[in-house]
């Protein structure tokens, strides 16, 4: 049997970005990136937790003229092309899914489709428009920010490594480095 999502339940946003789509990607992959840009005008993400992984999972508290807390967990993650995650805000009964495209859209830039369903009727849906809209604003002033006026865009941060990429890592430039004295 298909099933017919209720139009109502569904919430569709599509933006360009000036940035590629590696970059727009990595913005929602690193805590110290989405405080940067992460909720509606006037709001600001106080606890930023995310384990970036499938299976992984997210919380937020964002603080405005009130504090809420969000929640979920990651689905699907391709770098630079798509992101699936359950979206949770149970304050106000919202248990839905957020999927996110990244395609290229000109020289350098992204086109993305934005998409959350499950919403418990239009007016909920229309209050999440809103807020993603002036949401995604703010990304967009973000990358603005992070790009300059006419400079290169600046290197992302390195992705912090565990203990065990440590060794690992070690372990390589060892046999490497053994390799190399050999010759």
């Amino acid at each position: 049997m298909i099933r017919h999502e209720n139009p109502d339940n569904v919430l569709r946003i599509a933006r360009d970005f000036p940035a590629p789509p590696a970059f727009v990607f990595a913005l929602w992959s690193e805590p110290e990136l989405l405080r940067t840009w992460w909720g509606p005008e006037g709001c600001r993400l106080h606890t930023c937790e995310i384990d970036f992984r499938v299976g992984g999972r997210w919380r937020f508290n964002m603080i405005g003229e009130t504090s809420h807390w969000t929640h979920g967990t990651y689905h699907e993650i391709v770098p630079a092309e798509r992101l699936v995650f359950s979206y949770d805000f149970d304050d106000l009964g919202v248990h839905s899914v957020v999927s996110v495209r990244f395609a290229p859209a000109g020289a350098d830039g992204t086109r993305m489709a934005f998409c959350q369903t499950g919403f418990p009727d239009a007016n909920e849906r229309e209050g999440h428009n809103g807020g993603w809209n002036s949401t995604f604003h703010i990304l967009g002033e973000a990358l603005l920010r992070l790009h300059g006026m006419g400079s290169v865009w600046p290197d992302l941060p390195e992705k912090k490594k565990d203990g065990v990429a440590r060794d690992l890592e070690a372990a390589r430039q060892g046999l490497d480095q053994e390799r190399t004295e050999k010759t």
